[in-house]
């Protein structure tokens, strides 16, 4: 059975879940048994997560996010392991291409449920607050 997005990834901002689709989307793709294009789907998924991870990044500087610092580590060691496993797959090492497809999922979900789920509220709060004050 292919992982993929549900209403249980579902967050109460919207921009977060769009960017979260895609995340999902790119990683579901790495169970694809193609190994000759299994660095074209990596490379695609870490290129994606760069950039959500940055946005993310720029919410809770901007913002103030409390728990900014863990969160911020764990979206660098998620690259680093990304960027890692790449080298390795490259140099031959193509079962851990297979473990990162299969943990990868279980990674995002805990951190959508809890990291996430914070920001997400914390953003949410904030455009509820800023709505409130212009009216």
């Amino acid at each position: 059975m292919q992982w993929g997005w549900s209403d249980r990834l579902s967050l109460p901002y919207a921009v977060m879940d769009e960017t979260h689709k895609e995340f999902v989307e790119l990683c579901a793709a790495l169970s694809e048994e193609n190994p000759s294009t299994f660095l074209q789907r990596l490379d695609a998924l870490i290129t994606h997560s760069v950039a959500h991870f940055d946005q993310e990044n720029t919410w809770m500087a901007e913002t103030d996010f409390p728990p900014k610092g863990c969160h911020e580590q764990e979206h660098n060691a998620v690259l680093e392991i990304m960027r890692e496993v790449r080298q390795r797959f490259e140099a031959g090492d193509e079962e851990l291409g297979a473990r990162l497809a299969e943990e990868l999922p279980h990674w995002f979900e805990h951190h959508v449920d809890t990291m996430d789920n914070m920001l997400a509220r914390h953003m949410a709060a904030l455009q509820k607050e800023a709505s409130v004050l212009s009216a």
